[in-house]
C-alpha cells in the first residue's frame, strides 16, 4: 500500500519530524520516563526471551501477539497499547487485541486505521514502513497531521506507531500511548528492543500464514 507521489512528498516530511531513529540518543532517567531505565530494559529483554522460546515451537498467534502487546504494555508503562490488524473488507488496519484504559472499549468501538485517505501521522507511518513517536499531538508541527477520527477515538498526548510490514504490505501496527506528556523518550537499547518485539510479531503472522 504506497502513497501517491504528493502523498509521500507530504509524509516524508512527516516523517523527518518524528521518525525514530536507527539509534535514539539516551534520554536521562529523570526525562519523564515511566518507569526506571533499567526496569524499562529488563523486562523487554525478558519479554523478547521468552517469544524467542515460543517461536521455536508450536504456539498460538493469538498468544504470541498478546505476549508482545504485555511486554510494551508493562515495560514501557503505556496507557494503553493495540495491535491494529488489516481487514480486506474494510481496507482498514483494525485494533483486535489491546490493553489498557479503555481498550476494550476502543476495540468494541471499531477503531481502525484506514490503508487509503489524507497523508496523516498513520498513512506516513504504514505507507513508508516507518516507526513514529509523537511526544505531543498538539504540537505545532504535528497537530494538522494527527486525523479528527483518531483524536475522537483515543484522547492520548503522545503514541508510538510500529507497523508491520510482509513483503512491504501493511499487515498490523503495534500501537502505543500515553496521557503523560514527555513521556514517550527511548534509551537506544530500549528502542532496538522494542522493534525487536514488532519483527517477532511479523515474524510469527509470517509463519503462521
Amino acid at each position: 500500500q504506497r502513497l501517491s507521489p504528493p502523498a509521500e512528498d507530504a509524509a516524508r516530511t512527516l516523517i523527518d519530524a518524528v521518525q525514530l531513529p536507527a539509534a535514539a540518543a539516551a534520554a536521562p532517567a529523570e526525562a519523564g520516563a515511566i518507569a526506571p531505565p533499567a526496569e524499562r530494559t529488563a523486562l523487554l529483554s525478558a519479554g523478547v526471551q521468552d517469544i524467542t522460546g515460543v517461536l521455536t515451537g508450536d504456539y498460538q498467534l493469538n498468544d504470541v501477539l498478546r505476549i508482545i502487546l504485555e511486554t510494551m504494555y508493562r515495560a514501557i508503562g503505556f496507557q494503553r497499547v493495540l495491535l491494529c490488524v488489516r481487514d480486506p473488507q474494510s481496507n482498514a488496519l483494525r485494533a483486535r487485541v489491546g490493553l489498557g484504559r479503555d481498550a476494550d472499549a476502543i476495540i468494541r468501538a471499531g477503531f481502525g486505521v484506514p490503508l487509503q485517505g489524507p497523508p496523516d501521522i498513520f498513512s506516513a507511518a504504514i505507507g513508508n514502513g516507518a516507526d513514529l513517536c509523537i511526544e505531543d499531538v498538539d504540537a505545532e508541527t504535528i497537530r494538522a497531521h494527527v486525523p479528527a477520527w483518531y483524536r475522537k477515538a483515543i484522547p492520548a498526548r503522545g503514541l508510538v506507531l510500529f507497523p508491520l510490514l510482509l513483503k512491504g504490505r501493511p499487515v498490523g501496527l503495534l500501537y502505543g500511548d500515553t496521557d503523560r506528556l514527555g513521556s514517550l523518550k527511548f534509551r537506544p537499547e530500549e528502542l532496538n528492543l522494542l522493534r525487536t518485539l514488532r519483527n517477532q510479531a511479523v515474524l510469527a503472522i509470517k509463519q503462521a500464514g
